[in-house]
């Protein structure tokens, strides 16, 4: 066996925290596949954290935390991890996303990435990118969806043109299990997917996203020509986006038709 990666925990929080999980699994004697063992993940993986190769998640973050006696030790890093490896850019939407207390959210060219499978998301960042990065990449985006699984989740509504949902991204297969995590999603109480037609009478320019929270004004953030946009404090640009989400969704399918919509196409490939 190779001699192990040595990293300076300094040097990022992804260091950090593979450099403190390797010191743990060695202070309990546990091999890489007993400890992934331990938490429902392959020893290889333990190993590709440990080198700063692949992020973490909450769960197992939560996981080694419980096995090593921490109080939250593993699972407040993994916040910083997340931090870290979102770009700087978009640190504010995310961190509106997390405490936001409703969504509503148009998306006229992909599937919206709370609604992604890992698979789909992969295929979407892999342009330009090595493996180690988008591993990360990846990583980053799924761990948005944690505000899916919380005891009190926020209330998301979902626009996705029908050209987004007839894309192919990354074979039949990927687009097979991403339909069917939308159909998934769809009957959750929190979350109402509608499906924009390809033949609807109005024709938005981008993509955007209204936040509502429950002791603070909305926010606003609509995409830019190369991705990057600031959120929108002021109130009539956020008034005016809710007007044309209105407008959209007035045009949208309803639910049910969009479901048997996204069922058909599932189906079809």
């Amino acid at each position: 066996m190779g001699r192990e990666r040595e990293l300076d925990p300094r040097v990022s929080a992804i260091a950090q925290y593979g450099y403190r999980l390797r010191y743990y699994r060695k202070k309990a004697n546990l091999s890489q596949d007993a400890l992934g063992s331990r938490v429902g993940v392959t020893g290889q993986m333990i190993g590709h954290i440990e080198t700063a190769k692949r992020p973490t998640t909450p769960e197992m973050s939560k996981g080694f935390d419980k096995l090593f006696g921490l109080d939250a030790y593993f699972e407040e890093l993994w916040w910083h991890v997340r931090r870290e490896q979102t770009p700087s850019w978009f640190r504010d939407y995310v961190a509106a996303e997390a405490r936001a207390a409703s969504i509503r959210l148009f998306n006229p060219l992909l599937i919206p990435g709370l609604l992604q499978t890992e698979a789909y998301t992969r295929e979407v960042l892999r342009a330009g990118q090595q493996d180690g990065k988008l591993e990360q990449l990846v990583a980053a985006r799924l761990a948005r969806q944690e505000i899916l699984q919380r005891e009190e989740p926020p209330w998301l509504v979902f626009v996705i043109s029908e050209s987004a949902l007839r894309r192919v991204v990354g074979g039949p297969e990927v687009m097979r299990e991403q339909y069917a995590r939308l159909l998934a999603l769809a009957e959750r109480p929190n979350i109402t997917i509608h499906v924009l037609p390809d033949d609807a009478p109005v024709y938005p320019s981008g993509g955007f996203t209204i936040f509502s929270f429950d002791e603070a004004p909305d926010l606003g953030y609509a995409e830019a020509v190369n991705g990057h946009g600031p959120l929108i404090e002021q109130r009539k640009p956020i008034e005016g986006l809710k007007v044309m989400f209105d407008l959209i969704r007035s045009a949208a399918l309803p639910t049910a038709a969009s479901a048997d919509l996204i069922r058909a196409l599932m189906e079809g490939t």
